[in-house]
């Protein structure tokens, strides 16, 4: 059984990595049940009804870095992903919501460091994924390297861009998904919706398949596009994909 130390955990909202500000990353999901016990039943039963996902924070303030409190007040979901084993590698896993910020709350005691804390509530689908390129740079036009999901599925996928930065001479970056069913990729084909906006600096993007039943064949990798800029000059970016 392989184990994972928390002190490696990363968490990326929108184009920052917050995670040099955390110390504590909780994801919860549940479902919902409406009881179905009847009279004379001597078990309840229940059926399920809509699941849903949290996702609270918790670490230290700097007043350089405003994103949790600026979330809060824009009334739209952050792209959000928490990587528990440190997202330093493909395959790693992440977590991907998209979250509302509907708490954020500072504590300054007299005897203590200046602490934080932030409360998130997920709007749809909370996936539960792997990295397909950890948090870095490339320099030039990319092929990922491909990864092995061992069988199609059709159950619909979710994949968050996070772009911390692009250099000044970078261009501009086109990252998409493209999916298999040979291990050699050789039926290699643009996975239907899965190409992110051209970015030219910092942003983030969470995409969906089209349908609750949108296909990804078995072998995934991500490819990324480089149009203008100088040879040397790249994008910092991290990429997470989920099949539902």
């Amino acid at each position: 059984m392989t184990k994972l130390h928390g002190r490696n955990t990363t968490v990326l909202l929108g184009s920052v990595n917050l995670s040099p500000y955390l110390d504590s990353l909780d994801v919860s999901a549940d479902t919902a049940t409406a009881d179905t016990t009847a009279f004379g039943s001597t078990w309840s039963s229940a059926i399920a009804g809509v699941a849903s996902a949290k996702v609270d924070v918790s670490g230290f303030y700097d007043p350089a870095q405003a994103t949790l409190s600026t979330l809060l007040l824009s009334g739209v979901p952050g792209v959000l992903t928490g990587c528990p084993g440190g997202g330093a590698a493909i395959g790693d896993s992440a977590r991907l919501v998209s979250a509302f910020d509907v708490n954020f709350a500072e504590s300054s005691p007299v005897g203590g460091v200046v602490a934080i804390k932030a409360s998130f509530q997920a709007d749809g689908v909370l996936g539960f994924g792997y990295v397909l390129h950890p948090l870095g740079e490339d320099t030039n036009t990319t092929t990922g390297a491909t990864r092995d999901d061992l069988a199609s599925s059709s159950t619909g996928w979710v994949c968050h861009l996070h772009v911390i930065s692009v250099d000044a001479g970078g261009g501009s970056w086109v990252i998409k998904i493209v999916d298999a069913s040979a291990a050699n990729m050789s039926d290699v084909a643009d996975l239907s919706g899965a190409a992110f906006t051209a970015a030219t600096g910092a942003t983030s993007q969470r995409l969906r398949g089209a349908t609750a039943i949108a296909t990804v064949r078995q072998y995934v990798r991500y490819v990324a596009t480089r149009t203008g800029g100088s040879a040397g000059e790249g994008i910092t970016f991290a990429l997470a994909f989920s099949r539902n």
